[in-house]
């Protein structure tokens, strides 16, 4: 018995298959949005983290961090430090702001940032109206939230501990927002001068110092925070670089995008039930056309080869058409998540991400179509013309290693 090449096979599967993919639709519906859920789950994942690297100077405001909470570097290492670069020194802390001007308002808890004359190094401190310029010592930069939230304005005055200020401006984008991590309230920023005269640093206070540098093009500033490290490990300071300026944003991210792919795929794994269902529905529809292939003289290899190929073209195509639709989601998901998110991506396309889809997606399609179609390529002519009183499920031993090889992968 002459067996029927690949060539011939694919001739006969493409006459045999419907031009709007009748009985194998479920299959395509299934495995396209299961792996369009994975992909735009895989592409927003990397978007996001992607743009925190690669903003990763702005983010942290200089290109090392220094951090120590309840107390200040002393001026000898001050000195030390800024030889490697400029550095730029920033407090912040958690402060009850009042209403001045005899204005009676109840306080609010917001958090109150003092800058030098340097910050910031990266990136620029945008205002709603006007450039920012380094702040007089009785002047004060606030947050459209808190603008809003105590009903002020440009010219109004506010009280922080034994100081008065007056707003100078709203703010509308503060470069290192993301890295200062989560705050209890909104954001108001005055000079180092203006941070003295509130009386807030005292010891006790709480507050949280950072040193930024900005170093020489060039520098190495892994090697830079490692050696600063080993010097300074008796002092209990903190040290970031711009390859991992928000670590505990990365985390989150990278932790629920895992948590969102487990559910993606599991959703997938129960969509591969309706691609099973689809299959063996089409094989129905399909069986006359199977006895008669079988009558004719086709081999189970023949008939594996044409039917393997139809649905090969129709799942290749539903895969394809989730990758794409996936990788198109992230800029709308972006839109839709508004302010929610730590940082708002660009378009940009992510392979990684896209062939885990497309591997998941093929590992699916192989799971649950080779047992159907096996059964369709053992059963002989009268068993296929008895389906519908007298069932068989008997599956192969091959095909069964074939299903267990790709549950493993998967």
């Amino acid at each position: 018995m002459t067996t029927l090449g690949w060539g011939a096979s694919w001739r006969i599967a493409r006459r045999d298959l419907h031009a709007g993919f009748r009985g194998l639709r479920l299959l395509f519906v299934c495995l396209f949005l299961g792996v369009m859920t994975l992909a735009a789950i895989g592409s927003l994942t990397s978007a996001i983290t992607g743009e925190i690297s690669a903003r990763g100077q702005m983010i942290l405001g200089g290109d090392v961090e220094i951090a120590m909470t309840q107390r200040v570097m002393d001026a000898r290492d001050q000195q030390a430090i800024a030889r490697l670069g400029r550095m730029s020194e920033t407090v912040r802390l958690r402060a009850m702001v009042h209403k001045g001007g005899g204005r009676a308002a109840p306080p609010l808890l917001t958090e109150l940032k003092g800058v030098d004359d340097a910050y910031p190094l990266y990136g620029t401190l945008a205002l709603q109206h006007g450039r920012y310029a380094p702040l007089a010592a009785d002047h004060i930069l606030i947050s459209p939230a808190l603008a809003e939230r105590m009903a002020i304005g440009v010219g109004d005055v506010l009280r922080y501990g034994t100081a008065d200020f007056t707003v100078a401006a709203i703010i509308a984008d503060e470069p290192d927002r993301v890295g200062e991590g989560f705050t209890l309230g909104p954001v108001a920023i005055v000079s180092m001068d203006g941070l003295d005269r509130t009386g807030l640093i005292q010891p006790g206070s709480l507050y949280r110092a950072k040193y930024r540098l900005r170093l020489p093009a060039g520098a190495d500033a892994q090697a830079l925070r490692e050696r600063l490290e080993k010097r300074y490990v008796e002092q209990g300071w903190e040290f970031k670089d711009r390859e991992r300026a928000a670590p505990g944003i990365n985390r989150f991210i990278e932790n629920m995008g895992q948590f969102l792919s487990l559910i993606g795929l599991a959703a997938l794994v129960i969509a591969g039930i309706g691609v099973s269902n689809g299959v063996a529905s089409y094989l129905a529809i399909k069986r006359g056309a199977l006895a008669t292939f079988k009558v004719l003289g086709a081999t189970s290899a023949d008939i594996q080869r044409i039917y393997l190929l139809q649905i090969g073209v129709v799942a290749g195509l539903a895969i394809l058409a989730g990758l794409v639709a996936g990788a198109l989601s992230p800029p709308l998901l972006v839109w839709a998540a508004g302010d929610m998110l730590p940082v708002a991506p660009g378009f940009h396309l992510y392979p990684l991400p896209l062939a885990t889809s497309a591997a998941y997606g093929l590992l699916i399609a192989l799971i649950f179509t080779l047992p159907p179609l096996a059964r369709a390529r053992t059963e002989p002519v009268a068993a296929i013309l008895r389906t519908l009183v007298d069932g068989r499920r008997r599956i192969d031993r091959r095909t069964l290693a074939l299903v267990g090889g790709a549950i493993a992968l998967l």
